[in-house]
């Protein structure tokens, strides 16, 4: 089963920006043999660092090397400025903790920009940071962290757990060329770094924190020791609004990489600058594995900002599995192994059971030994096409394909097979030996993961090639046989025939913020780029969370998810489940290249059916067709000026949101709305933010 922490991106961007600073706790018992040292920031006095005479700064604590087992706790609630540097290091089995007492907020430590880090361990061993909010806050920017542990003398380290912290406002570099590029490859808000001929650390896990408004990137495992770190974990972190990458990891052995979740990148207090970076990669490590991660929404850079990167001296296999990316700039996956130069590599590389949609690209190219192997992944994007310029030495196998346009590379070397292309594609030149290139029949999935499954009756069913060492199972935890015909996509398991919660249905990005209009996604085969801007609909009255009443229909709050993500649904002929009674059934939406009268189907509790006309005036209208009602009308649009990457611009113009409703037969009660069926290939598309009785 997926882990609860995948249940729902925008509940995951309100946690990480609103309540995470809030906790309740207790004050700490100590370790066997340990004792516990308070400090009180807002005591009036220095004390001893007892519970009833806590120091008041962190002087006091930077200067005390502390001993395997002891806790220094700190106030809920309370600031301390400066840095904290303690010393000493704990044992196996008695670290030494660093945490929080009483209750409130966390207790904020900020360095204010006075040094490069706020709370920093060197050459130190078996410590745990918790329950703490950690900044580094300035006006100007430079190499900065909020929190650093690093290894700089030749002794290895062990048992570093950094976890439950929030890390924020940390003022790193953003500019990645030129005479200070490394700051940006050392800026994060948690990092743990070690030199060229250093000791390394065994034992890494950052778990459980939440990192925003950081220069650099969120997570980082830097350097190149000598020796690889082990026993490197990072798992369920969010990372929102990090002015660079979201987790890179640096010279580690069999490293993993799970249930993180990294949006908005590049954008943020400080904010990406100049040169490149991506959402979740390795870098000079062996067999790494990333899964069940999402990275969403990165800003536009020169070549990068794609969700995953294998990169640069990695060895052995680089595997990405059970990951879900949607609308990167840059897209999917970035090749780097011979550093982006096509070079020879025998590294392998496994794509598998990922769910893309709208980052359709996977660039660059490497030669040599090493084969990608991507296989049982669903890319859908009917508002970006594919571009693929891998070339040889890959094997696309099971995969579902759903984009307007597509561009295969035409290396002969590039095996295609048991591929679906739908939506205005077609298989490669060199041939797919069992493609399918009729309609997948996807849908969402109900437990609002943001996946895509198969529908009943889809030919996609138990129809791909069996391959060889496939994992065991599926993106949604389902059983893949090693013997028998698999599904095709990300989904191995049975037809799914229910229809699904509006809510559970999203498909598309139609509204950004005006600093990310490369997360825009508006289905249409002229990939204009363009989308709603947030801003420019809340200047016309659409605000949101605020309730929207048209056509007679109450469609609740405006836009309760973020802004940048999945928001809406494109007609293809789903199923919503719609229940209960009213007069009439009311839509929120608009159309592309005027879609304006499509025809649908309504679904009775009783088992009768009856079809019906969904009229909702252009995008671009600025007056409403037959029935419309205006909800309101915004003076420009955001746009992406290229397909991938490239630059973002605002579009002077009347862009509007309509409602319609249709008369409900009385008596009955509707149990379900089946959309029009508009395929992706076709420029006429009809878009929905919500659909409600009224």
């Amino acid at each position: 089963m997926r882990a609860p922490i995948r249940s729902s991106l925008s509940a995951l961007g309100a946690l990480a920006l609103g309540t995470v600073g809030l906790m309740a706790v207790t004050v700490p018992a100590a370790h066997a043999a340990g004792t516990v040292y308070y400090v009180d920031c807002s005591a009036a006095s220095d004390g001893t660092g007892s519970s009833s005479s806590p120091w008041n700064s962190l002087t006091d604590p930077s200067g005390h090397t502390f001993a395997a087992g002891d806790t220094l706790s700190f106030k809920a609630g309370t600031t301390c400025t400066g840095i904290l540097a303690p010393k000493g290091s704990g044992a196996s089995g008695s670290p030494i903790t660093v945490n929080a007492y009483g209750s409130g907020t966390k207790p904020l430590l900020e360095g204010a920009g006075a040094g490069e880090y706020t709370v920093h361990l060197i050459d130190q061993s078996y410590w745990t940071i918790s329950g703490l909010k950690v900044q580094n806050t300035s006006t100007t920017r430079a190499q900065r962290e909020g929190i650093l542990v690093e290894a700089s003398g030749t002794a290895n380290q062990a048992g570093i757990t950094i976890t439950g912290n929030e890390v924020a406002n940390v003022a790193g570099w953003g500019d990645k060329t030129g005479t200070n590029a490394g700051w940006f490859s050392n800026s994060a808000g948690i990092a743990v770094r070690v030199g060229t001929s250093s000791g390394i650390f065994n034992g890494v896990s950052i778990t459980n924190n939440s990192v925003h408004d950081v220069g650099g990137g969120g997570i980082k495992i830097e350097g190149e020791a000598p020796t690889m770190l082990t026993g490197v974990y990072i798992g369920h972190n969010t990372i929102t609004k990090a002015g660079g990458d979201g987790i890179v990891i640096h010279n580690s052995d069999t490293p993993l990489v799970e249930y993180n979740t990294a949006i908005d990148l590049g954008l943020g207090a400080y904010p990406f600058v100049a040169g490149n970076f991506a959402g979740m990669w390795p870098y000079h490590s062996k067999n790494p594995t990333f899964q069940y991660n999402t990275v969403g929404a990165q800003r536009g850079v020169v070549n990068d900002a794609t969700a995953w990167d294998c990169d640069i001296n990695n060895s052995g296999t680089c595997t990405y599995q059970y990951n879900y990316s949607y609308g990167n700039a840059g897209g999917f996956y970035l090749d780097c192994l011979s550093g982006c130069s096509g070079a020879a590599t025998s590294t392998n590389v496994v794509l598998r059971y990922n769910i893309s949609r709208d980052d359709c690209r996977f660039t660059n190219s490497s030669t040599g030994t090493g084969v990608h192997y991507i296989y049982n992944n669903t890319f859908y994007c009917p508002g970006k096409p594919i571009s693929d310029t891998l070339g040889g030495n890959v094997v696309w196998q099971n995969n579902i394909f759903v984009a307007p346009t597509a561009s295969w590379p035409t290396d002969t070397s590039a095996t295609f097979d048991g591929n679906t292309y739908y939506g205005g594609i077609t298989a490669p030149s060199s041939g797919d030996a069992h493609a399918h290139t009729g309609d997948p029949l996807l849908t969402n999935d109900a437990a609002g993961t943001l996946a895509i499954k198969l529908r009943a009756g889809s030919p996609d069913l138990a129809t791909g090639v069996v391959v060889a060492n496939n994992g065991g199972k599926d993106f949604f935890g389902n059983t893949v046989s090693s013997t028998a015909a698999p599904n095709r996509g990300a989904y191995n398991g049975a037809g799914n025939s229910s229809a699904l919660p509006f809510a559970a249905s999203l498909t598309d990005t139609a509204v950004t913020n005006d600093t990310n209009a490369w997360a825009g996604s508006l289905n249409s085969a002229t990939q204009s780029g363009k989308s709603f801007s947030a801003t420019a609909l809340a200047n016309a009255g659409l605000k949101q969370n605020t309730d929207i009443t048209a056509a007679g229909i109450d469609f609740g709050p405006w836009h309760p998810q973020a802004f940048d993500t999945t928001d809406s649904v494109i007609a293809s002929g789903q199923t919503i489940a719609v229940t209960g009674t009213g007069t009439k059934v009311g839509f929120l939406g608009f159309s592309t290249t005027h879609g304006v009268n499509e025809s649908g189907t309504l679904t009775f509790t009783d088992g009768t059916s009856q079809p019906f006309t969904l009229t909702l005036s252009d995008w671009t209208d600025t007056t409403p067709a037959t029935g419309d009602t205006l909800v309101a009308q915004a003076t420009y649009a955001n746009q992406h000026t290229s397909t991938y990457n490239g630059s973002t611009t605002t579009t002077s113009g009347s862009f509007s949101v309509w409602a319609y409703s249709v008369a409900l037969p009385s008596g009955k009660t509707l149990a379900s709305v089946t959309l029009p069926n508009l395929a992706a290939s076709n420029a006429t598309s009809q878009h929905l933010f919500a659909i409600a009785l009224g």
